[in-house]
């Protein structure tokens, strides 16, 4: 191996690393935040990430319950119509509101995740929409599967994490509606 390629190879991964460092600040700033936000940030994406892939996953079942069905001998349909019947939907439209129900659940999650980078930017008002993000995540799941879906069908691992998760971004909404002001020492008043 000669002087020239170990060069290239060096220049290669210094460039490398410049481009890493580059993306890293581009996404979380130069600078850190509070550690309350950091703490809500990794509570938070993780949440949202955990959340998102769930509903994720749930959506691509319901989307295609032959592959289940001709893998693992699991009727999806049969087992989530007997479901609805239970919870008392009429028909097929069980099925249906829990497909949406997951379709708009993928989006509110990757918007709460979303929002989370913005909030370790210190943009404050990230945490109104990620609040405003569960309420409406509550309020779907409310209008389109029912209460009785909410009390039975939801665990209390969902109802804890999330009831967390609001709370602590609403503290963090009121502890840091104001931007920071910065002092500027250079002004003086007489």
């Amino acid at each position: 191996m000669t002087q020239d390629e170990t060069n290239i190879e060096k220049n290669e991964l210094k460039l490398f690393n410049s481009k890493m460092k580059q993306l890293k600040v581009g996404i979380f700033g130069s600078e850190k935040p509070s550690i309350f936000t950091q703490i809500l940030f990794y509570y938070g994406t993780l949440i949202s990430f955990i959340f998102g892939l769930w509903s994720v996953i749930s959506l691509a079942i319901l989307k295609f319950p032959n592959y289940l069905k001709q893998h693992k001998n699991v009727d999806v349909e049969a087992i989530i119509e007997l479901r609805g019947r239970e919870l008392g939907f009429v028909d097929d439209s069980f099925y249906a509101n829990l497909e949406n129900f997951h379709l708009y659940s993928c989006f509110i999650w990757l918007i709460c995740f979303t929002c989370f980078f913005l909030l370790w930017r210190k943009i404050y008002w990230a945490s109104y929409v990620i609040v405003g993000s569960i309420l409406v995540y509550y309020t779907l799941m409310l209008v389109i599967l029912g209460s009785t879906y909410y009390v039975e069908d939801t665990t209390i691992f969902d109802k804890t994490t999330l009831l967390l998760l609001f709370v602590a971004t609403i503290v963090h909404a009121l502890i840091f509606r104001t931007p920071e002001k910065s002092t500027n020492p250079t002004n003086t008043e007489n």
